[in-house]
């Protein structure tokens, strides 16, 4: 049996103990290289000018040779005005790269020693990048799409009813747990809930024998219509194979590309090979995000999250290493963050990302 890529020793290329034996100056000349590509020469984030720009190594700062302005490894990128050292920051984009299903703010805050508050917009501020940054082509070949309910899932009830016979006999028949239903919850309970229940939408491009390799996602209210057809003709090339579950939001898709459906509520593939499980592989990562890491997800940044899930799919197949180069050159080259500079001052992004 072939082992797993996570259990090999080509993935563990970079570890968390060989990094902490780093020191603020190996990671000074670390970022050095993952944001100008070397240590001979520095990019001045004002002017743009590439050049071997004046160093005052006791300060750890440039000054730009043509726009004679000031500027640090930090200067023009997320990470601007942060306090923190540059290890710590190297160590909370580890935690996120090696968390399978995300990781917790609170984890962070306790890992790295220092605040909730910090560790909240420091993996918010990781998100925004991977969203910044992200630079899809249209989706070809095979491509698996399907909707997700996330967020706003009511409490059961207080009590539970007693299961009749033949109801256990049944369950048992079917392989199922002989549980007892709990009675339903109060309609302001389930209400309370439900504005904050979104659906995730996903397209994936699949590639056989590597699965899904390119995700995109999207944020709707429901799974209409005008969100299949905002994904079809922005995401999705013309011509393409599509595989969708029996929603009607899909209709139109038949017109367009080779369109071929599964009937969920019968089967999770026909006898043919038919199936979406990339998509449903993406909604099973997000899904132990939300039950098992985060606990909650506010639909103002639902969409963070579903991004920061396609990200940990696509690369999955990468190692330690790469995975941790790509995340810290996306936050070194996506700009001053516009969402998190002045969270906890109230400077917040007020609307959700929907596309219907």
């Amino acid at each position: 049996m072939a082992q797993h890529f996570l259990l090999s020793k080509k993935y563990r290329d970079i570890s968390e103990y060989e990094l902490s034996r780093f020191t603020e100056n190996d990671w000074f000349d670390y970022f050095r290289n993952i944001r100008f590509g070397g240590l001979d020469k520095s990019i001045c984030p004002r002017c743009g000018a590439i050049d071997a720009h004046y160093f005052f190594k006791a300060q750890k700062r440039w000054r730009c040779k043509h726009c004679h302005r000031y500027f640090s490894i930090k200067s023009g990128t997320v990470w601007a005005d942060s306090k923190l050292p540059l290890s710590k920051i190297a160590f909370i984009v580890e935690k996120f790269c090696s968390a399978a299903n995300g990781i917790s703010a609170l984890r962070v805050s306790a890992n790295a020693n220092v605040q909730y508050k910090t560790a909240w917009v420091a993996l918010h501020k990781l998100r925004e990048s991977i969203i910044r940054t992200n630079q899809l082509s249209k989706l070809k070949g095979e491509v698996h799409v399907d909707g997700g309910h996330f967020g706003g899932k009511p409490r059961s009830g207080q009590f539970r009813h007693k299961a009749k016979p033949e109801e256990i006999a049944a369950k048992i028949k079917l392989g199922k747990s002989q549980g007892a239903r709990r009675s339903r919850g109060t309609r302001a309970n389930y209400e309370r809930k439900k504005k904050n229940r979104r659906i995730v939408m996903v397209a994936r491009e699949v590639v056989p024998g590597l699965g899904g390799t390119k995700t995109a996602v999207f944020l709707s209210s429901t799974e209409n219509d005008k969100a299949a057809k905002y994904i079809a003709d922005n995401f999705i090339e013309s011509g393409s194979l599509v595989r969708t579950d029996e929603n009607s939001a899909y209709s139109s898709y038949s017109a367009r590309f080779t369109h071929e459906t599964v009937e969920h509520s019968k089967e999770y593939s026909t006898i043919d090979g038919v199936n979406n499980n990339q998509a449903e592989s993406y909604f099973s990562r997000l899904r132990r995000c939300e039950y098992g890491v985060t606990h909650q997800m506010q639909a103002r940044y639902m969409w963070d999250y579903a991004n920061e899930m396609a990200w940990r799919e696509d690369s999955r197949w990468k190692t330690a290493k790469e995975k941790f180069d790509d995340l810290l050159f996306r936050t070194l080259s996506t700009g001053l963050t516009r969402w998190w500079r002045g969270y906890w001052q109230g400077y917040r992004r007020r609307d959700e990302m929907l596309i219907a």
